[in-house]
């Protein structure tokens, strides 16, 4: 793979949620200002027999980035496997950079070590900031472009600033205005919604402690981390042995412990109640708005695939229906992920899914009363917004489309790309919008978009 691996750009690791298209990543390293002038280590010299002329080789660019010290800088290292021509680069950066704020101040310099390697230097006067370009269009000396049919965003490039302290970002996209509040850094995290309330909480888990933190108020809710007494759960691939449903009740909610037992939790004793152990790991837990019904998808297999059983029980663990093959995401088999699980009333449950053409969403709703199953579709997911997306991405990302949180009025369209990059669409005049970079939450009631700056990569099931 031709590209470094960059800590702050998200990535999905599941197959089925991932677009086919590998995004460019870049390496993140702490240097001092004189450190990121240094020439780059000399690489081992071919043999002449094979060196080729310029106009023989694909034209290719290779991305690191730096923290630089002191702070509000970035360093941005450009290599070529040919000349670059100099004058394209200035007017194609210029041209395709774009900001999270608008406002913000954005300097840069373009520093030339040799005609193969360049060092972009960005000054900034903001606390968060995350912007991006893309170097597509910038040329060879002899003319020709580093743009790639097969891979049009190999050459996008995505800079996070964070101030080395995690974020959730609330920006409202008609006025620009944006406000930036610390929270924790995490790997995962979950909407939760409160019985009876409009507005979701987001849970950040955490190694000794989770926080539930509700935007309207500010409010946070910490929930301990407790080590399993048994010692015979399943490990997992994203580093958490608590799973909590995305309901929270008066006082209780349901829990999975270390993907094997099913509790009811007192959220302020922390007092757990055994429902249920499953012999199989658990993919992913859900409970009903009424609390009255707890669905859970578990492992088809003992070689932890990609396919789901489901299991539903009452509210005293009792289990009531069962499903073999209920949901479907492709992942290479021994690799324990969470499967996004919710139920759209008391009634409906929505299971995941591969995403692809004739099922954008990656959703299955499972009606609870029939037991028949249908597509989720949404109108206002036309024909016209999916081509549009796919245009301005130049690439058929049903991911993308999968991940689309519509503002209150519908109006307006957030999606992510795989990469992290965060847009907002337009319905009205089809035009996009550069967010910023980090994990999609949802929208606020009043018409602000949320997303979370993290230090680390964090996942949002």
């Amino acid at each position: 793979m031709r590209y470094f691996v960059s800590l702050i750009v998200v990535m999905f690791v599941l197959t089925g949620c991932t677009s086919t298209e590998q995004p460019p990543v870049n390496k993140i390293s702490d240097i001092s200002s004189e450190a990121a002038k240094a020439a780059p280590s000399p690489s081992p010299s071919p043999d002449k027999a094979t060196i080729q002329p310029d106009e023989l080789v694909e034209p290719s660019l290779y991305f690191e980035q730096f923290e630089t010290v002191p702070e509000h800088q970035r360093v941005v290292m450009v290599r070529s496997n040919v000349d670059m021509q100099k004058d394209s680069f200035n007017w194609v950066l210029e041209s395709t950079l774009k900001k999270s704020d608008e406002k913000a101040e954005l300097n840069y310099t373009l520093e030339w070590e040799t005609p193969r390697f360049l060092q972009i230097r960005f000054q900034y006067d903001k606390e968060a900031l995350t912007f991006m370009f893309n170097l597509n269009e910038a040329k060879t000396v002899d003319g020709r472009t580093f743009a790639r049919k097969d891979q049009p965003n190999s050459n996008k490039v995505i800079v996070r600033y964070n101030g080395r302290q995690s974020s959730l970002i609330l920006k409202n996209p008609l006025t620009n205005k944006q406000s930036i509040i610390p929270v924790w850094d995490t790997n995962w995290i979950k909407t939760i919604k409160a019985s009876g309330g409009a507005e979701a909480s987001y849970l950040f888990y955490g190694k000794d402690q989770h926080h539930l933190f509700t935007i309207s108020n500010h409010k946070t809710l910490e929930l301990p981390v407790v080590l399993d007494k048994h010692k015979d759960g399943y490990g997992n691939d994203y580093g958490y042995n608590d799973m909590y449903s995305d309901q929270f009740y008066s006082g209780y909610t349901y829990l999975i412990q270390d993907n094997k037992r099913l509790y009811k939790v007192g959220l302020k004793d922390g007092k757990r109640e055994l429902l249920y152990k499953f012999d199989k790991p658990v993919y992913g837990l859900s409970s009903s708005p009424d609390g009255k019904k707890i669905a859970v998808l578990y492992a088809h297999d003992d070689l932890i695939g990609p396919v789901a059983d489901l299991k539903v029980f009452d509210a005293k663990g009792k289990p009531i229906y069962t499903l073999e093959n209920a949901a479907h995401m492709s992942h290479s088999g021994g690799f324990l992920f969470v499967y996004p699980l919710s139920w759209a009333d008391n009634s409906h449950l929505i299971l995941p899914a591969d995403v692809w053409e004739e099922n954008p969403l990656g959703r299955i709703v499972l009606d609870f009363g029939s037991k028949k199953q249908s597509v989720l579709t949404d109108k206002r997911l036309t024909k016209q917004v999916i081509a549009d997306l796919f245009a301005h991405e130049k690439n058929e990302d049903y991911y993308a489309v999968s991940t689309i949180r519509w503002s209150p009025d519908s109006k307006l369209a957030a999606f992510q790309i795989s990469d992290g990059q965060i847009w907002i669409y337009n319905t009205k005049d089809r035009s996009f919008q550069f967010a910023g970079a980090g994990t999609l939450l949802d929208w606020t009631p009043d018409g602000k978009l949320a997303w979370a700056n993290t230090l680390n990569v964090a996942y949002r099931f």
